[in-house]
């Protein structure tokens, strides 16, 4: 049975199911309501129907909040451990003049508030930016989605492209159902939607590396997901493997109080100290662990001629820093849908544009690249899932279901943007990010002036913040984080208003 509806009058009802109410959610359901809102006349961004449709949107949330990661727990507990990312003293690596949605500007440009904010306040934006939409009435809370399966009702429904053809069947825009329960009542609940976008984030599966002889290590080991306060590890002396944003952060609030802290990162060749009133010391790449639960540092040198290697014996904590693997816990063999997700690759496949699934694009994934901005690129993304399903002027239509499949084989094989690369990487964006963006945005129809200024200011800003912060020595205080920033975007920059790094140093140059 269809879950399409015609009301009578011409208008085409279709059924927009979101899997997740954090920020990647909220963005997606924005963009359909936005789309009911302007479907009758040009809009600002130039959509014009040629058949009038109308979305009914239903978000699916495990918890019973907005928010996702950003919702701040105290009484966060899972069979004695905590179970969230998000870490009572933390604050953003980014400026919210970035992070903000386009739509929706972070506070009233007069940076009375600090550029780098607390988890409180993005939890705050994200209720604001809810309650402005009026998303809440779309938002099914206490939901635990339990299964997806793709609906194949062949030679039932055709899928019009934008040239007005049917070439796409079923088979490649199916219906899918979505099987869920609800905790309030621990009823289960079954519905077929038109479309599908999966906005669980990436930050609940805990990835942890190989490490040969870890077994023989004596004392505690936990991963990133379960740090809350450095209260615990006072007097202690603590390993951190992977020093990227959120290893740096912790080794930094944990050398508040510990005896020492060894931040290992694979990009390190040496062990490199920081001077006396330092705790955190910089380690290379994390080897193995002996017989007598020594660990091993090794270093390569140029062309293997430099080798070095470190043995740490007085450890009493290793926290492993090493992110998340994606989950999709919903998909399994019974879902009539190929996914490959090999736990420790990072890789999703089959995708087309790091967005829809390149076989079904009625199903898509909002936020899989990582090292990115990610508010805006949600937005951007969940627009473009939007103009596949309306008449958007200017829109791009997907290429053929064999072309979508080659791309993505293509994406998936590729190690990711930089050369060489590895397979952990295939959804890492960093500076590649922008074109990226461009490159949706075209696809949605969005993309003009005021987008390129939009996307320049972006990338302006987040250049300006990457150098302030990796300027940082680690365990040393994070001073970037006091400065504050004005956008201009019509020159495609930024004012800084506040900075402890100029104050310090006035020939800096940020």
């Amino acid at each position: 049975m269809s879950s399409s509806i015609n009301n009578g009058e011409g208008a085409n009802i279709k059924r927009i199911g979101i899997i997740g109410g954090g920020a990647a959610g909220l963005a997606t359901a924005r963009a359909f309501l936005r789309a009911n809102n302007n479907n009758d006349d040009d809009d600002d961004e130039g959509t014009k129907q040629k058949k009038k449709v109308q979305f009914e949107v239903t978000v699916l949330e495990t918890r019973n909040s907005v928010g996702g990661i950003w919702k701040y727990d105290d009484d966060d507990n899972h069979e004695g451990k905590k179970s969230r990312p998000m870490y009572r003293n933390l604050r953003t690596n980014l400026p919210k003049e970035l992070m903000a949605f386009r739509e929706f500007p972070w506070g009233a440009g007069d940076c009375a508030e600090p550029s780098y904010v607390t988890h409180k306040q993005v939890y705050k934006y994200l209720e604001d930016y809810a309650n402005t939409f009026d998303l809440l009435e779309n938002i099914r809370f206490g939901c635990r989605v339990d299964h997806l399966k793709v609906v194949r009702d062949k030679g039932e429904h055709k899928h019009e492209t934008k040239e007005g053809s049917d070439e796409l069947d079923c088979d490649s825009w199916p219906q899918i159902s979505l099987k869920w329960t609800d905790n309030t009542d621990n009823q289960s609940h079954q519905q077929t939607f038109d479309n599908i976008c999966i906005c669980n984030g990436h930050y609940d599966l805990p990835s942890n590396p190989p490490l040969r002889g870890l077994k023989n290590f004596p004392g505690r080991v936990i991963h990133a997901i379960e740090y809350d306060t450095p209260t615990e590890f006072a007097g202690k002396t603590v390993l951190c493997v992977g020093a990227r944003a959120s290893g740096a952060d912790i080794a930094r609030e944990i050398g508040s109080v510990a005896k020492r802290v060894y931040l290992s990162d694979s990009s390190c060749n040496a062990m490199e100290e920081f001077g006396t009133a330092n705790v955190v010391v910089s380690m290379p790449r994390t080897q193995s662990v002996d017989k007598y639960g020594g660990i091993h540092f090794f270093s390569s040198g140029n062309n293997g001629s430099n080798d070095e290697e470190w043995t740490l014996n007085d450890v009493d904590v290793i926290i492993f820093c090493s992110g998340y693997d994606y989950a999709f816990p919903f998909i399994d063999g019974e879902s009539n849908l190929e996914l490959e997700n090999v736990l420790g690759e990072r890789r999703i496949r089959p995708v087309y544009e790091q967005l829809w699934h390149a076989q079904y694009p009625s199903l898509s994934f909002i936020g899989l690249p990582h090292s990115v901005v990610p508010f805006p690129l949600f937005e951007i993304q969940s627009t473009a899932v939007v103009s596949q399903l309306i008449s958007r002027v200017g829109s791009v239509g997907l290429p053929s279901l064999s072309e979508r499949l080659v791309a993505a084989e293509s994406d998936a094989s590729s190690g990711g943007p930089v050369t060489p690369g590895r397979v952990q990487d295939t959804h890492f964006l960093g500076s590649y990010q922008w074109d990226y963006c461009r490159n949706v945005a075209k696809k949605a129809g969005v993309y003009n002036d005021d987008m390129e200024n939009y996307i320049a200011t972006n990338k302006a800003l987040y250049d300006c913040s990457g150098k302030e912060r990796k300027g940082v020595t680690p365990g040393g205080d994070d001073v970037y984080r006091e400065t504050r920033f004005r956008r201009m975007e019509k020159e495609q920059s930024y004012e800084i208003l506040h900075s402890e790094i100029m104050l310090a140093n006035p020939t800096v140059k940020t």
